[in-house]
């Protein structure tokens, strides 16, 4: 399998080169990096927030975003979005109503440039997640994703970054 080509961009997000993940990793390149967050909310305001797997080689067994993934070379932000939602969620959020939320940057703390996404479902709403990728997940209000983590809960910093930003935590 060929590895997947990351585009590298500078403190403006503009694109300035191109590398394969493993070289921007082993350099050191994070924050010249783009990923995407969709965060699933169901009409109770909770967040479908997945624990990753333990055999992830990066951050195993943290809470995550409902999907995440770097932006792929040659990808917008919102197809980066679609494709991991797909891989991971297994379903076309393409025909789904989501909101775009905004932007976090390394300048405000962020690993890397990140927009947000959100999908907002019904409390019924069923996920048939990827299980190589998660090994369960809970509905979380932002509050309480908070407080899982001050209790000693493993997450992904940009996880709080997130919360802090958009959902006045």
């Amino acid at each position: 399998m060929e590895e997947e080509l990351l585009d590298i961009v500078n403190e403006h997000d503009q694109i300035v080169g191109v590398m394969t993940r493993s070289q921007a990793y082993e350099q050191q390149k994070l924050a010249s990096l783009r990923a995407t967050w969709l965060l699933i909310k169901n009409q109770s305001g909770k967040f479908w927030i997945p624990r990753r797997q333990l055999t992830k080689l990066i951050l195993p067994g943290y809470l995550d975003g409902s999907a995440v993934g770097h932006v792929s070379s040659g990808e917008s932000y919102e197809q980066a979005m679609i494709r991991e939602v797909a891989e991971e969620l297994n379903f076309d959020i393409s025909l789904l109503p989501y909101t775009y939320i905004g932007k976090i940057t390394p300048q405000e703390g962020a690993i890397c440039f990140m927009e947000i996404f959100e999908l907002e479902v019904c409390n019924d709403f069923i996920i048939d997640y990827n299980t190589e990728d998660f090994s369960e997940f809970f509905w979380l209000s932002s509050q309480e994703i908070i407080e899982k983590i001050r209790a000693g809960e493993k997450a992904k910093d940009s996880l709080v970054k997130i919360m802090y930003k958009f959902y006045g935590v």
